[in-house]
């Protein structure tokens, strides 16, 4: 399972244990204090639109976008972490390196063994070209005819063609294999460094240096810069209620502030459990203001006013 989908996962395991305290405990819930929102955070709804009038919306959680967990895939000691978290990288910024000494040492030996290839290789080729010169005077008509060449020295002749060409195809084969060799040290000590896949936040740090880690073993956890999400839970009996493309107002937990955003994707399917059906849907934040990942909010479904009823998508 990628990283993006262990998320998701996370995220739909709390959206199913808070739906299902919801259902059962909708009345008798009161607000928390409210807080000071973050600078650029609206207050309110816009004006243009308005709540459904749905008792409490649906519970949500903020999600990000895109996340991955770096990790390396080979195995070594970490020799440098050079992220903390909260910090913004770039994509193409270093973000940890393994230790190659090791990895460079054996990539000597085989640029060396490489080079030992090719002369052995030059070496049997001129055989070769030698061989086939000796047969090709040796098979000259006046030769044969005059006396100077038996039978026996042709055929000699032909048969140290044949084992010098055979020569010369296993050298150029072990050159080869050599040269493959050293493509592969080299891509081990390139694969001994790990760099963002995209702009990005640093959620985790994982591991710290001088900790030896195995293929696969993640370092760094590694989200999106730009964007969240809501995922959502749609108790059953409210599933028709919701649309693809139609716009909510995202309040968050605990403050004074809501966000639009805009339903993108339902799944197709009520889970069993907490019998809710799962949506997602965008998240128009201010700039500069990220929500963190695992924010509890409230959806609520939007309607524009000037419809006399129903909830219907902009």
């Amino acid at each position: 399972m990628d990283s993006r989908g262990a998320l998701i996962a996370s995220g739909l395991v709390l959206l199913s244990v808070l739906a299902g305290v919801w259902v059962r405990r909708l009345a008798e819930t009161t607000p928390p204090p409210a807080s000071t929102p973050p600078p650029g955070w609206a207050r309110k709804a816009p004006a243009a639109d308005a709540p459904d009038g749905s008792a409490d919306g649906f519970l949500g959680v903020i999600v990000a976008r895109q996340s991955v967990d770096l990790a390396p895939v080979i195995e070594g000691r970490v020799e440098s972490v050079r992220v903390q978290v909260g910090e913004r990288v770039s994509r193409g910024d270093i973000i940890a390196t393994l230790d190659t000494r090791a990895m460079e040492r054996e990539l000597a030996i085989a640029e060396a063994e490489l080079l030992e290839a090719r002369a052995d290789e030059q070496v049997a080729t001129h055989e070769q070209e030698e061989a086939r010169e000796r047969l090709k005077r040796r098979e000259q008509p006046q030769q044969r005819l005059t006396g100077a060449v038996s039978e026996e020295e042709l055929a000699t002749a032909r048969y140290q063609e044949r084992v010098a060409t055979a020569k010369q195809e296993r050298a150029r084969a072990q050159v080869q294999q050599k040269e493959a060799r050293v493509r592969q040290c080299r891509q081990r000590i390139e694969d001994a460094t790990l760099v963002a896949p995209f702009d990005g936040l640093v959620a985790s740090r994982l591991v710290d240096p001088g900790a030896l880690v195995s293929s696969g073993r993640p370092i760094i956890h590694l989200l999106r810069a730009a964007g969240r999400e809501v995922r959502f839970a749609i108790p059953e009996q409210r599933v028709l209620e919701v649309r693809v493309g139609q716009r909510v107002h995202v309040a968050v937990q605990g403050h004074e502030v809501t966000l639009g955003g805009q339903v993108h994707d339902l799944s197709p399917e009520v889970d069993v459990a907490a019998r809710v059906l799962f949506g997602t849907a965008s998240l128009e934040e201010p700039e500069g203001s990220p929500l963190p990942s695992g924010t509890v909010v409230r959806v609520s479904l939007v309607r524009e006013s000037g419809n006399d009823g129903g909830v219907t998508a902009p």
